[in-house]
């Protein structure tokens, strides 16, 4: 009986690491959400390529050296990136970090919103991808779960060069295994507020219309500059879809650029754009513009927005 009791109790961690391999490779969900880790600012070298790295030194908008936002006669542009990064795996399948890493720097954007961000998933090799990816940028960085089993995490995470000083991650309705959520950052540029918020929202249409709302409802709530990034899952301007709130606009309709999509569904070329950045109505918009990844199988979205010296708002 003693013997049996011992081979039942391997039998059972042999099935417990069977199933943290079926999590960890499946993407199987679950219901757990924390509010994230602190704060981290990471000094390390940034905007240089990691060794034997081919990725192209070419930025996305030149003007930008070494991460400081171009300086105007009005205020600073600053750059903002939201990308779906695929938990950094490449077109071949394969785990590619440095990758994700050398588009981002290559990039210069100063405030990064990341989806599909993994942290010591086996897939992944077991790495702390936004801690990673924000220490070859030497900036600050946050990470707000949608998953977390067995200290196995998946979610969000939101990069700046520029102070982040209050952050949570605030779960979001879902009626399908795979949880969401919207993580809400305040940064501080140069002692103005800016609230940053990314998503990744549901596949099923029910969802995402509830999702919307409870995401129009934050906003709503915030005074000042609001940002909000992410993964939207959904075409703009769709019969019956999901509108957001009159507080803030569309960075690519401001600039007359609704036809730059960012993703390819069921096709060789992007012919959605799920992938969006929004701002608050009285920010100005300078640029919108989408640059291909050469690792994940989203498009990397930018928007450069005009920070106003001088100017009243951005309340904490």
């Amino acid at each position: 009986m003693k013997r049996k009791g011992i081979y039942d109790f391997i039998i059972f961690l042999v099935a417990l690491f069977i199933v943290y391999q079926l999590v960890a490779f499946l993407d199987f969900r679950t219901d757990y959400i924390t509010y994230g880790e602190d704060v981290v600012k990471i000094s390390a070298e940034s905007l240089h390529p990691l060794d034997g790295s081919d990725i192209s030194k070419s930025t996305a908008y030149d003007r930008f050296e070494d991460g400081n936002g171009m300086l105007t006669q009005d205020g600073k542009e600053i750059l903002l990136l939201s990308f779906n990064i695929r938990h950094g795996v490449d077109h071949n399948g394969k785990e590619n970090l440095n990758s994700i890493i050398e588009e981002i720097k290559n990039s210069r954007a100063h405030i990064i919103a990341l989806q599909e961000v993994d942290y010591r998933m086996p897939r992944s090799k077991f790495k702390n991808q936004a801690r990673e990816i924000a220490a070859a940028l030497g900036f600050h960085y946050v990470y707000g779960e949608t998953i977390n089993v067995l200290g196995i995490k998946y979610g969000n995470a939101i990069i700046s060069v520029y102070p982040i000083i209050e952050h949570q991650n605030i779960r979001l309705y879902s009626s399908s295994l795979e949880k969401r959520a919207i993580l809400k950052a305040k940064i501080d540029i140069d002692g103005e507020i800016y609230h940053v918020l990314n998503t990744h929202l549901g596949l099923k249409t029910d969802e995402r219309y509830r999702q919307m709302e409870e995401i129009n409802s934050i906003v709503e709530a915030l005074k000042g500059n609001v940002i909000l990034m992410g993964d939207f899952n959904e075409q703009v301007y769709i019969p019956d879809g999901n509108f957001i709130s009159d507080k803030l606009v569309d960075t690519a309709v401001v600039k007359q650029k609704e036809h730059l999509n960012t993703y390819a569904f069921y096709s060789d070329l992007p012919n959605a754009r799920i992938d969006r950045i929004y701002v608050s109505s009285h920010i100005e918009v300078v640029d919108h513009f989408v640059m291909p990844s050469r690792t994940s199988d989203h498009s990397m979205v930018f928007a450069l927005i005009l920070h106003k010296r001088n100017k009243k708002g951005g309340i904490l």
